[in-house]
């Protein structure tokens, strides 16, 4: 193994992150295009990566290394965000155009200017240009302004973050599970509650144990809906499984597949519970996405 420290973007729309430079080894994670990580060390095609919250394995295919100058310039750079559940980018501004790549909700590109006819062009992150139809993207600094979850935690705006959250999760009813599952293909429990308040301007950490540390506790019986649910060993403290909490009793978690229950019919007592909305950027283990120098540059950056 060569030990290096640089930097590198994503560059496929979900790059598996291993616990071993192995494809037979555990899937712990996966990262969306655009994110940026710092590489650690190599062994054969395979980079030891660190991301915002998580370290692991990928293959060089699916990463692009950058110097320090050009992490910087991309950190700068205008990027457009992709908001539509699942699409390509395309050769040229038309549907019947041959497929680059596909491009998925939440994944980022640079912007280069040019429109046409309802398309715009884009510069991928391994330097390609390519052609995305135009209500399918955002700008990625507007949007993160916009998102609820990184506005002042008034009531109001609480309640309409706990229906964006809820909604988005809802929406992913039926996906099927997979261990280490972040992105909309597929999730496991809490990659589904990392992605939906991700989509929402809020990056909690990657696993369960670690993200019922975030935010302020809730005592049992306490819950509001928009609050997390951790399940798992009562004496041991030990969590294992994580789901959102709807109100009135319903839950919607990643567990066979994404599925809406009420906690009887999970028959699963929740071991602790944590409210991450309103809790952003408080010091509470959750950063909403224009503080983390991941995406954005930060002050004196």
């Amino acid at each position: 193994m060569t030990s290096i420290l640089a930097w590198a973007v994503v560059t496929l729309s979900s790059s598996f992150m291993r616990s071993t430079p192995a494809y037979d080894a555990e899937l712990d994670n996966q990262l969306m295009m655009g994110a940026l990580v710092e590489t650690l060390e190599t062994s054969g095609y395979w980079y030891k990566v660190q991301a915002h919250d998580y370290t692991g394995w990928v293959t060089e295919m699916g990463i692009k290394e950058l110097t320090d100058e050009e992490k910087d310039a991309y950190l700068r750079a205008p990027k457009w965000i992709c908001v539509t559940d699942y699409t390509r980018v395309r050769e040229a501004p038309a549907g019947s155009a041959a497929p680059i790549c596909d491009f998925t909700m939440g994944d980022l590109v640079r912007q280069t200017g040019v429109t046409k006819k309802g398309w715009t062009e884009v510069l991928l992150p391994d330097g390609q240009k390519g052609w995305v139809l135009s209500h399918e993207i955002m700008d990625f600094r507007t949007w993160a302004e916009s998102r609820s979850g990184v506005a002042p935690p008034d009531k109001v705006n609480r309640d309409f973050c706990v229906r964006e959250i809820s909604s988005l999760a809802c929406s992913m009813r039926g996906t099927p599970y997979m261990w280490g599952g972040n992105t909309i293909k597929y999730f496991d429990c809490s990659g589904l509650m990392k992605f939906c308040f991700f989509m929402n301007g809020i990056i909690l950490p990657r696993n369960a144990s670690q993200q019922a540390k975030c935010g302020i506790p809730v005592k049992p019986g306490e819950q509001q809906p928009g609050d997390l649910l951790f399940f798992g060993n009562e004496k041991t403290g030990r969590v294992t499984h994580v789901a959102l909490y709807l109100g009135d009793n319903r839950i919607v978690h990643s567990s066979l597949l994404v599925r809406i229950n009420t906690l009887d019919e999970y028959d699963r007592k929740p071991i602790a519970a944590a409210r991450i909305i309103g809790e952003v950027d408080k010091g509470t283990g959750v950063v909403s996405i224009l503080k983390s120098p991941y995406y954005f540059p930060q002050d004196g950056e």
